[in-house]
Order: structure tokens, then C-alpha cells, then sequence
């Protein structure tokens, strides 16, 4: 997995505050004030959000929760959950930041070990 040049979906002149890594996984999107559970696939995470594609838009700044699929290394599945809100959407894809990101001291990172030690991984190289 390598990460996202800076000029993949991005718009001219923007200047990304974290690198994007590929991360292929299923995610469920849960609708805060909601019963209603769409499900998605993984474009790109970052430590401040993800990209999803899914079939179903929603409303500008849409607080969700974002359930990753994981898969630890004896094989077990790993859910973990980070709440986040729409920030963007073009087509079927949709941006979500993180509330809050996945940086050190963030509560975050409690919640999602698997997740941060993915990109930890891929910070290094590895």
C-alpha cells in the first residue's frame, strides 16, 4: 500500500495536513440520531478522516460513526469504531473527518489500536 500522491483528488492548491494511505476494507457508516446503517468501501485514511465510496449521500456535516472491519493477525475480525462528520462528497465518494483525529494523546487512539497501528505501519514504510 502506498500513499496518495498530493495531487490524487485533490483540489488545486490544496495542501493535505496528513498523507493518505490505501486500505482496503468494508465500513459501515452509522447515522447519528439514526437507526439507519449504510455501508461503505475504504478509499484512502489519513489520521484526520477517510474517504469512502458508497451508494447513499449524506447531509453536509452528517455526524456518523465509522465501524472498520478489520482483520487481526490470527484472523480474528476487529470492529472499531471513530465518530466523524461528512466534510465532503463527489459522486459516491465521501470525506469524513475524524472527531478527534488519530493523533497522540487523542482518545481516538484508544478506540481504534488496529487502525492506528495500520498507519503507524504505513508511516514508517513498512
Amino acid at each position: 500500500m502506498e500513499s496518495t500522491p498530493k495531487s490524487v483528488g485533490t483540489i488545486v492548491g490544496e495542501r493535505r495536513r496528513m498523507p493518505r494511505y490505501h486500505l482496503l476494507t468494508r465500513v459501515d457508516i452509522l447515522l447519528a440520531g439514526s437507526a439507519d446503517v449504510y455501508w461503505g468501501s475504504v478509499c484512502n485514511l489519513s489520521r484526520s478522516g477517510v474517504a469512502v465510496s458508497m451508494r447513499q449521500h449524506l447531509k453536509a456535516h452528517q455526524r456518523v460513526t465509522v465501524r472498520f472491519r478489520l482483520q487481526s493477525p490470527d484472523g480474528r475480525e476487529i470492529i472499531e469504531e471513530l465518530a466523524a462528520k461528512e466534510i465532503w462528497q463527489c459522486g459516491d465518494n465521501t470525506g469524513l473527518e475524524f472527531d478527534p483525529a488519530l493523533t497522540a494523546g487523542s482518545s481516538a487512539l484508544q478506540k481504534a489500536r488496529y487502525l492506528a497501528a495500520h498507519l503507524v505501519e504505513k508511516e514508517s514504510g513498512r
